[in-house]
């Protein structure tokens, strides 16, 4: 197949010059290179902490770690600060928190930091556990170690295990103190006091400047015993306006670990570049790249105007043109059918009735463009190319923004325009430094933008999908970029998460699809690229196809930690460490069957000799390596896990005997395993 791409303008002057300050920079600072791994960034430093939009690279991958990490490949979660958790009854989860778990400064993390952690965060509106209050009751501390959550009625099993597992927790001797100062301000403090600067993770930041960041290893780090140490003592996150400089930097051997788009990867194998694909795609189809169109702005509001640009998107030439091949189309669904285990939650009659094809990828179509908005009586009344709605307002001074330096989005950016022209929107590109983009999302300043919907592949997907980006309740950046607000979606996502059904959870998203289809929030345009690019002239052991130890990881990823520990400088062996395979096979990573089967456990009855009214014994029966009733791992070196498997009879008052049913549904509807599939 012909490959088409855009060829970077001085390519080699820029090389030339980052090559020299990269040698600059290792020259001066003294970091040795064969024990740093250099990763590509964008946005310069603001602040070290996640109760602020914009939070600097790293903070939440390497300095704050959660107390699971969700691997989708194997649909299973890593115990990381945490060690296991408990179901005490259908709607409530405990957290157990590692004895060992400490913070940098030595003291250790408690239950108490998560529930502080989660306060801060419901008073400012942003970090971690943000827009869980919709469906948690309260995450609080019920001793030193554990942590209770407790799901509001109707339970939300996605956001109840999402809200406890996935939590990343702060110091609260550290936060309390600021907050208490600063209050909403919070988002002021920098957090960037090398001496002051407290974290749970295995880096803390070293030095850094408008042009990186570097974060050193702590060799004493409370994990070592549990998983060992990261292999690279140094993070260098180099950080670029564009993408050319990034890919000169990436051809020189200067950088190891790339999510940036770089034009013909392929051209690059041969100097030890490589992704998780060795051939198209490339990269695996993740997430969705949508059209957002501001629904604050009265003018484009109509359903009519959004499907007429819908029509007039040059899907073919963005893919080929712009991003390479290396994504794919991405289904107005939102539903990633690439995957065969996630096709049927489409609904392939109304994909017919409303975009004419089975997967509701309408084809672009300028001529039906103009057709839709002549019919809605939007046309050029005054002769001079551009349309006016019907009211008179003519649609021009209007602009499509994405970041100054993404190429690949720039471009795509220009064949959209050039078509949208064509059907009489007068309409500019508009490429602002990230930093001033990503401000104009979070307020909603911008009339158009292209973006990505802030939800990815994941146990509850593609429900994420529909709660990130038309649910009015979280605000951007959490979701809902389009500022979209219906308030029959609130309820049906709701209800979507807490059917027992899966018949009835399909039938929910038919209704979402459908409301989408007729609104049109938003125009998917392409798959999200899971953007995972590796070099092997530094360091070895990245995983890929053919060698999947881990899922692909991006560097800006919440769980991209986890890679660090399985790849090793060029020359050694690396070590594919014990606790990447599940309980089962010897590991540390629990399946989501065994976290749905532990909320089945305590719903389940048992007869007893001498019953008593409103009172069920049940029996919980948990793997472990500590006295307590619930799903733990723990090790005591860095390549075994011993487990056995105990049982306990509890006597629990258990007034809803009755959900049974629906929590077995539940496991049937939502367990399903993480399958890769090349097509």
């Amino acid at each position: 197949m012909k490959r088409r791409f855009i060829v970077v303008p001085n390519l080699l002057a820029a090389l030339i010059l980052i090559t020299a300050v990269g040698l600059s920079f290792l020259e001066s600072q003294e970091i040795p290179r064969g024990e740093s791994v250099y990763i590509q960034g964008f946005g310069k430093p603001t602040v070290w902490h996640p109760f602020s939009p914009s939070v600097t690279g790293g903070t939440m991958q390497f300095l704050y770690n959660q107390l699971f990490y969700y691997n989708p490949m194997k649909d299973a979660w890593l115990p990381w600060i945490a060690q296991g958790f408990e179901a005490v009854d259908r709607r409530t989860l405990r957290i157990f928190i590692r004895p060992e778990a400490k913070w940098s400064d030595g003291r250790p993390i408690t239950a108490y930091d998560v529930e502080y952690t989660y306060y801060v965060t419901t008073q400012v509106k942003l970090g971690p556990g943000a827009g869980c209050w919709d469906y948690i009751e309260y995450i609080k501390a019920v001793g030193d170690k554990v942590v209770e959550v407790r799901a509001l009625e109707p339970v939300n099993y996605f956001q109840l295990v999402t809200c406890s597992l996935g939590f990343a927790p702060f110091p609260k001797h550290i936060l309390e103190p600021v907050f208490k100062e600063l209050g909403t301000k919070i988002a002021e403090w920098r957090n960037d006091d090398l001496e002051k600067q407290v974290v749970s993770g295995p880096y803390k930041l070293l030095m850094f400047d408008d042009t990186r960041i570097v974060y050193h290893r702590i060799d004493n780090w409370w994990g070592r015993d549990v998983f060992g140490l990261p292999a690279p003592k140094y993070l260098v996150l180099m950080i670029f306006r564009d993408n050319p400089t990034s890919a000169a930097q990436l051809e020189a051997g200067l950088g190891d670990w790339n999510a940036f788009f770089t034009p013909a990867i392929w051209e690059l194998f041969e100097k030890g570049i490589g992704t998780w694909f060795d051939k198209e795609p490339y990269y695996i189809p993740w997430g969705a790249y949508t059209v957002y169109i501001n629904y604050m702005r009265k003018e484009l509001s109509s359903p009519e105007l959004r499907r007429a640009i819908a029509y007039a998107i040059p899907y073919k030439d963005i893919i080929e043109k712009a991003w390479s091949y290396y994504s794919m189309r991405a289904s107005f669904s939102l539903v990633n059918d690439y995957f065969p285990q996630y096709r049927e939650y489409v609904n392939v009659d109304l994909c017919i009735r409303y975009w004419g094809t089975a997967d509701c990828r309408p084809a672009t179509d300028l001529e039906r463009a103009r057709k839709i908005l002549d019919e809605a009586v939007i046309v050029d009344r005054d002769g001079d190319g551009i349309r006016e709605l019907p009211d008179g307002t003519e649609l021009s001074g209007l602009t499509l923004a994405v970041p100054y330096g993404w190429t690949d989005f720039m471009v795509a950016t220009e064949l959209i325009v050039s078509n949208l022209k064509k059907i009489g929107i007068d309409i500019e590109p508009h490429f602002p430094d990230f930093t001033v983009w990503w401000q104009n999302i979070i307020d909603g300043r911008y009339d158009m933008v292209l973006a990505w919907i802030p939800a990815w592949m994941g146990f509850e997907h593609p429900w994420n999908m529909y709660r990130a980006s038309v649910d009015p309740r979280l605000p951007p950046p959490s979701g809902n970029w389009a500022r979209y607000n219906n308030p029959e979606v609130p309820k049906l996502i709701d209800a979507a998460a807490t059917t027992a059904d899966p018949l009835e959870r399909k039938r929910i998203y038919s209704i979402l699809q459908e409301i989408i289809y007729r609104d049109v929030p938003f125009i998917p345009t392409h798959t999200d690229p899971h953007w995972y690019i590796y070099d092997t002239r530094h360091w070895v052991g990245w995983p890929n196809e053919k060698n999947p130890w881990w899922t692909p990881v991006r560097p800006h990823d919440v769980n991209s930690i986890t890679i660090l520990f399985g790849i090793a400088r060029k020359g050694e062996t690396p070590t594919i460490p014990r606790w990447t395979k599940t309980v089962d096979e010897g590991g540390q990573l629990i399946p989501s069957a065994k976290l749905y089967n532990e909320f089945a456990k305590v719903v389940t009855p048992r007869p007893t000799p001498t019953p008593t009214p409103g009172v069920t014994t049940v029996t919980v029966t948990a793997v472990q390596t500590v006295t307590t009733t619930s799903v733990v791992t723990s090790t005591v070196t860095t390549t075994r896990v011993d487990t056995v498997t105990t049982t306990k009879v509890e006597t629990v008052t258990d007034w809803t005997t009755t959900t049974l049913l629906a929590v077995v549904l539940l496991i049937i509807g939502i367990a399903v395993g993480y399958i890769i599939k090349r097509k």
